[in-house]
């Protein structure tokens, strides 16, 4: 009768778990170095995109922006952040939107501690439309009307 050997699973599993916390690591540097480009500058708020985050199927397309404040302000948890990272999706022919996923950052440029997050498990029935002189209006020109977005 053989036994099972415990060892090799514990170890099995402390690599893969390495291996997944190295993933992760890498993931979130993505955001920590993409490239964000201006979208609109008000005196509440600055708002970027990366344009190398763009994915676009068919007629929707879906894009990362961040949103920096100029002072750190109480977030939905009641924590302070001082950006907000969101990934959205934008249908380009019927000027609709929708959030699918919200960071918070307790410092600038989606750095620092993430305070808060949330993900709309229900973003695919949640869709509301552009409404014009938004900056998610300025995002629905930059990813629907520039060739090569």
């Amino acid at each position: 009768m053989r036994h099972f050997n415990y060892t090799h699973l514990t170890s099995y599993l402390a690599l893969m778990l390495k291996a997944l916390a190295g993933i992760s690591t890498c993931l979130a540097m993505n955001f920590a170095h993409a490239e964000w480009t201006e979208l609109e500058k008000t005196d509440d708020a600055a708002y970027f995109w990366d344009k190398d985050s763009v994915k676009a199927i068919h007629v929707t397309r879906y894009a990362w922006t961040l949103m920096d404040l100029p002072k750190s302000t109480k977030g939905p948890t009641g924590d302070e952040y001082q950006s907000l990272l969101t990934r959205w999706r934008v249908h380009c022919k019927t000027d609709m939107f929708i959030k699918i996923s919200e960071s918070y950052y307790d410092k600038p440029q989606g750095k620092g501690k993430e305070v808060a997050s949330f993900d709309d498990p229900e973003w695919r029935i949640g869709e509301r439309p552009i409404r014009p002189g938004t900056y998610v209006s300025t995002l629905k020109k930059e990813l629907c009307h520039n060739p090569g977005s």
